[in-house]
């Protein structure tokens, strides 16, 4: 005979083990083109994201040089869920919400769809403005961060 209090809590354990598990995974920075930032397994909450660019906003501009012109900038950090084919057709509307790279022979098999998750302005006065999930936090000239 089955033991279904075993067997619910055996799927209660395996459920919460992998919602943990889409929580704490790390983020990985899967290609940097043109100030476009394409990340895998950026952090579900709006707060984890702030967190996110707060921490590696430095490690971006070191290693990737993503902010340009510091007086006039923006940054945009895409979500990565793999590369797909161009669609074929016009009237779709659909071509323009697609990222190709030139690393392809020109037959855009290589390209992402554009699921923007952050974006970061920068201005003369040393603000910076971070939009994520309908809200904008100001990042001042010394680091200091607030909800607008």
């Amino acid at each position: 005979m089955f033991n279904y209090k075993r067997i619910g809590a055996i799927i209660v354990a395996l459920i919460t083990a992998y919602f943990l598990w889409i929580a704490v995974r790390p983020t990985k920075i899967i290609r940097v083109d043109k100030g476009a930032v394409f990340v895998e397994h950026l952090p579900l909450s709006t707060e984890g994201k702030l967190s996110w660019w707060m921490k590696n906003k430095d490690l971006l501009q070191q290693k990737y040089h993503v902010i340009n012109t510091p007086y006039n900038f923006t940054v945009t950090i895409m979500n990565f869920n793999g590369y797909e084919q161009l669609p074929k057709g016009t009237r779709d509307g659909s071509i323009d919400d697609y990222a190709c790279f030139d690393d392809t022979d020109g037959k855009h098999h290589k390209c992402v769809y554009n699921s923007i998750a952050i974006i970061i302005r920068g201005n003369l006065n040393g603000k910076k403005f971070i939009n994520i999930d309908g809200k904008t936090y100001i990042e001042n000239a010394n680091g200091q961060v607030t909800l607008e």
